[in-house]
C-alpha cells in the first residue's frame, strides 16, 4: 500500500522507520509533520525540524514529499497529498486534528496508533496518565480514525506490563517500539480483510490532557504513593519539582526531584540519611529522595548536592 505517514515527535520515529522498511510491499510516499520550531536560548533560537522530519530525510524520502503545514486540512496540502495517490494514512503523535477531507484521502480508512488501552486515556498524555494512576499494564491500540479525539473503533490491541519503577521516559520508548510493530500488523490485517472494528464504550472513557510546565509541581500534602508516581510520570519532562528553603529562610531554590522511593515507616522529615534526603508527605508518610536537579544545574545525587550548593540543608530544610 502507498502510505502517507503523519507524525511529529520522537515517539513517532520508530513507526516511520518500520513502515519505510516494509518496502516494496508497502511504500511511504509522503510524510506530514509539524512546522519547524525555534530552539535555543535568548536571541540565538534557530528553527529546528521535528524528529520525524529529520528521520524522513535520513531515510531518503524526497523533500518534495515531506510536508510541514500549519494545518493538514488546507486545500493546497490536501491537493498535494491527493497527487501522491495514497492508499492509507498512518497517524501517530501528529499533533493536528484531521478533518473530513483529510480523513478521506486514502483508498482505505486512516489508522492511528494510540499509547493507551482505549477508551482509557484518550488525549495527549496517556503514558503519564497510566503512571499517575498506578496502572499495572498499558499498551497500544490501533483504531480507525474518525472526527472525534481518539474515539474511533479499535481493531488491534497490544498489552504490556508496567514495571514498578517505570518512568514516562522508559515507558515512552517501549510503547514507541510497540506502536511501530502494531502498524505493521495492522497493515497485514487490512490487506487480508481480517479484522473486526470494535466500537469504544464512551461511558468508560477518560481523558489525559496535554502536560504543561507546571504539571510537575509537587504537593507535599499528598500521599507518598501519589508523589512517587508523579515523579516517575513527569520524568523526563516537565519534571517533578519543588522549592527547598533553609529553616531560617535565608536560602532557597527550585529543585527537580529526579528519583525517589517511599521511605520506611517512621522516617523523620528532612533528615539526611547517608546518601538520601527524607521528605515528609501527607498522612505522616515520607519519601526517600536519591537524585535531584537544582535549578540551572545538572542532575546529581543528593550526596553530590550536599557537597556543593546544598550545604545549607545541613541546618534543616523546608519543602514547599
Amino acid at each position: 500500500m502507498r502510505i502517507i505517514f503523519c507524525g511529529t515527535p520522537d515517539y513517532a520515529v520508530p513507526s516511520l522507520k518500520k513502515l519505510h522498511a516494509l518496502a516494496p510491499r508497502h511504500e511511504v510516499v509522503g510524510v506530514v509533520s509539524q512546522p519547524d520550531k525555534p530552539k535555543g536560548r535568548g536571541n540565538s533560537k534557530t528553527p529546528t525540524p521535528p524528529p520525524v522530519v529529520d528521520a524522513a530525510r535520513a531515510l531518503g524520502i524526497p523533500n518534495e514529499c515531506i510536508f510541514q503545514p500549519k494545518s493538514i486540512n488546507s486545500k493546497v496540502i490536501l491537493d498535494a497529498l491527493r497527487a501522491l495517490q495514497p492508499d492509507i494514512l498512518c497517524v501517530v503523535a501528529y499533533g493536528n486534528i484531521l478533518k473530513k477531507e483529510a480523513l478521506e484521502l486514502g483508498r482505505v480508512f486512516p489508522i492511528n496508533a494510540h499509547a493507551s488501552l482505549l477508551p482509557k486515556y484518550r488525549g495527549a498524555a496517556p503514558i503519564q496518565a497510566a503512571l499517575l494512576a498506578g496502572d499495572a499494564e498499558t499498551g497500544v491500540c490501533v483504531m480507525k480514525m474518525e472526527a472525534g479525539l481518539d474515539t474511533g473503533p479499535v481493531f488491534l490491541r497490544r498489552v504490556i506490563s508496567i514495571d514498578p519503577r517505570e518512568t514516562a521516559g522508559t515507558l515512552h520508548d517501549k510503547l514507541a517500539d510497540l506502536s511501530a510493530d502494531c502498524f505493521a500488523d495492522a497493515l497485514d490485517l487490512l490487506e487480508r480483510n481480517d479484522y473486526v472494528l470494535d466500537a469504544q464504550d464512551d461511558s468508560r472513557a477518560s481523558y489525559a490532557a496535554k502536560l504543561e510546565k507546571t504539571s510537575g509541581l509537587i504537593d507535599w500534602n499528598a500521599s507518598a504513593v501519589t508523589i512517587e508516581r508523579l515523579i516517575r510520570a513527569m520524568t523526563p519532562w516537565p519534571g517533578a519539582w519543588t522549592r527547598v528553603e533553609s529553616a531560617d529562610g535565608k536560602w532557597g531554590q527550585r529543585i527537580r526531584v529526579a528519583e525517589a522511593e517511599i521511605a520506611a515507616p517512621g522516617s523523620s522529615s528532612s533528615v539526611l540519611n547517608g546518601q538520601f534526603l527524607i521528605a515528609s508527605c501527607g498522612s505522616g508518610e515520607a519519601l526517600s529522595i536519591s537524585k535531584i536537579q537544582p535549578e540551572g544545574k545538572r542532575e546529581m545525587t543528593v550526596a553530590e548536592f550536599l557537597r556543593g550548593a546544598g550545604k545549607p540543608l545541613m541546618n534543616g530544610v523546608r519543602w514547599s
